[in-house]
């Protein structure tokens, strides 16, 4: 039994050409997609910042009662939360986590990171 005579029109060379424009329209949406993706993250990165900030001020307000007192903060450069318990009559540190050590130990390994990194590539 042929095509022709089984009711099936017989294929033209126009709708073979459009399979071969498919992979290219899935990649433009593929493209689109992970664009939308990233744009979407950075702006829940920024969200998730300003809330920790939020929450950071709100805690040192609670906390503000009592001969110690805990202040909440963030780390500049190693972006980790940074709790320090104060004395409230003398404003001075009686303890600090994760310490300044390790803070310093962290931004250092961060650095080492980029530079292997950037020999690598």
């Amino acid at each position: 039994m042929s095509i022709e005579t089984s009711g099936l029109p017989p294929q033209t060379p126009m709708q073979g050409s459009s399979s071969r424009q498919l992979p290219d329209v899935q990649a433009q949406e593929v493209a689109q997609a992970a664009q939308a993706n990233a744009q979407k993250n950075a702006e829940q990165t920024e969200l998730s910042v300003e809330k920790l900030q939020a929450a950071v001020e709100k805690m040192n307000e609670l906390m503000q009662n009592g001969q110690r007192s805990l202040n909440f903060s963030v780390d500049d450069s190693t972006d980790q939360v940074v709790v320090k318990v104060l004395d409230t009559s003398t404003d001075e540190v009686v303890r600090q986590i994760p310490s300044e050590e390790t803070l310093k130990f962290a931004e250092y390994l961060e650095g080492m990171v980029g530079l292997i990194f950037d020999q690598q590539a």
